[in-house]
């Protein structure tokens, strides 16, 4: 028998999909937004947030927390440098940062929970250690349906070139808060709705745009499940098509070339920027979830890793020429441009100075992070492996401290010797930067009431 609430109503969590949706979600005639709303309390500032998600894993070591007093199996070749906070030294290898570390925090007792790339990107994408598959969203979706559009025509979340790897970014929310994501190359994307493809986001041609857009209206006849999503994707959509201004986001050509020089002349830097352009245009979440373009996992065009479990200090400055040593039966990607971290330096110090020059650091949260550290030990192919006991955060913007390192790690950089900070308070704190209070604001839809973050604001991070 359904259980009724006093009022009359059945408990949202026993109806049907279909019956939810005739009552609003079946929360009180509120859809979704208006619940995480109703949760969030009234005084929110509207801060955006450009999540740059270094898919695979980097090493901490030679990024911003390096050990030069540690044996040189575990510091490796590269030295420190100093940058221009005193006392703060990072990677040689990041000299463009290393200039900009005044505007920047960096967490250094980061610890994660697994070594897996599926479960480790589940667990820093959505604060929540996955049970199985994966059920609770990613950051930007759970922003997408507390928030909504900002600009008509502007989806409020997109994923560059995906939303996030290894996850299932929308989780129990459905794929009606899924992101728009902007595949292929940043100067020709291709953006998809909810897995429907509507081809150049130019829009060059709209009557075939609204061919497809009256495909998606015959998905009501075939999933129920969809019906929420159909509607949400085809207003969205509509709006795209009509209002000009995510063709013009797009175009990266309206960029001065030395702008465009400054965040590297491939496809990373150009991710970066057009994430840039669409905070700008009025997006209120951008992940970009892509790190390299060659070496050993990527394809030398639009994907690739931080995931060096071998011959890592030859990945991380070029993939122009295969490493010495490499056995023949190792497929090496080549790709004339930069490795991992003259990718990162370059785009992400362009990205800092443009939104600082452009008024819109204050009001743009910046992370960057990866889903673990790398081992203490360099390994026999010159690599490091999966480690989530240790790793670096780097955050700025909107209310971030900046110039600051939050905790350390031991002198061999294998665990935090200060408080460790894990993916539930980093959660927590990217939910307090943008004015969401998670102990709060609660999942709707779930038979118990369950906050959209458990963990405690980093100490000095704010």
């Amino acid at each position: 028998m359904t259980e009724v609430f006093k009022n009359g109503m059945c408990a949202p969590h026993l109806l049907n999909r279909r019956q939810a949706l005739q009552v609003g979600v079946g929360l009180f005639g509120l859809n979704l937004p208006q619940i995480l709303q109703a949760s969030a309390g009234p005084d929110k500032p509207d801060l955006s947030c450009i999540f740059i998600f270094l898919a695979g894993g980097p090493s901490h070591f030679e990024t911003f927390d390096p050990k030069p007093n540690a044996p040189v199996e575990i510091r490796g070749p590269w030295k420190p440098t100093s940058t221009n906070v005193p006392g703060t030294q990072i990677c040689e290898k990041l000299p463009l940062l290393a200039t900009r570390m005044d505007k920047v925090a960096i967490i250094r007792s980061w610890q994660g929970k697994s070594g897996s790339h599926s479960t480790g990107s589940q667990h820093v994408a959505s604060g929540f250690a996955p049970p199985g598959k994966q059920y609770f969203p990613n950051f930007g979706c759970l922003v997408s349906a507390l928030f909504g559009s900002r600009v008509p025509g502007v989806p409020p979340h997109l994923g560059i070139p995906v939303a996030a790897r290894y996850t299932d970014p929308p989780g129990y929310l459905g794929t009606a808060y899924s992101a728009f994501d902007l595949k292929g190359d940043p100067q020709k994307p291709d953006m998809e709705l909810g897995g429907l493809n509507l081809s150049r986001t130019r829009f060059e041609n709209r009557l075939s745009m609204l061919d497809q857009l009256e495909n998606l209206s015959r998905l009501h006849d075939v999933k129920n499940s969809q019906l929420e999503s159909v509607d949400k994707f085809t207003d969205e959509a509509i709006a795209m098509l009509t209002s000009g201004v995510m063709q013009k986001a797009v175009n990266l050509n309206d960029e001065p070339l030395n702008t465009r020089e400054r965040y590297g002349d491939n496809i990373y830097g150009r991710r970066v920027l057009l994430a840039r352009r669409l905070i700008e245009a009025g997006a209120r979440f951008v992940t970009i979830n892509q790190a390299v373009q060659g070496g050993l996992f990527g394809n030398a065009k639009t994907n690739g890793t931080w995931d060096n479990h071998g011959w890592l200090f030859d990945s991380m400055m070029s993939f122009a020429g295969r490493p010495a040593g490499m056995p023949d039966n190792k497929r090496w990607h080549s790709y004339a441009g930069p490795g991992n971290l003259p990718q990162l330096d370059m785009s992400l110090s362009a990205l800092l100075d443009d939104l600082e020059d452009r008024g819109l650091l204050d009001t743009t949260l910046v992370i960057a992070m990866g889903e673990f550290g790398r081992t203490p030990k360099i390994n026999a192919t010159a690599g490091r492996d999966h480690y989530p006991n240790a790793g670096s955060v780097l955050m700025a913007g909107g209310p971030v401290q900046r110039g600051v390192v939050i905790g350390a790690t031991d002198r061999k950089g294998s665990l935090p010797s200060t408080r460790p900070w894990r993916p539930e308070d980093i959660a927590t704190s990217i939910y307090h930067a943008l004015g969401i209070n998670s102990h709060q604001t609660y999942f709707p839809r779930l038979p118990r009431p369950t906050p959209i973050a458990n963990g405690e604001i980093i100490e000095g991070l704010f």
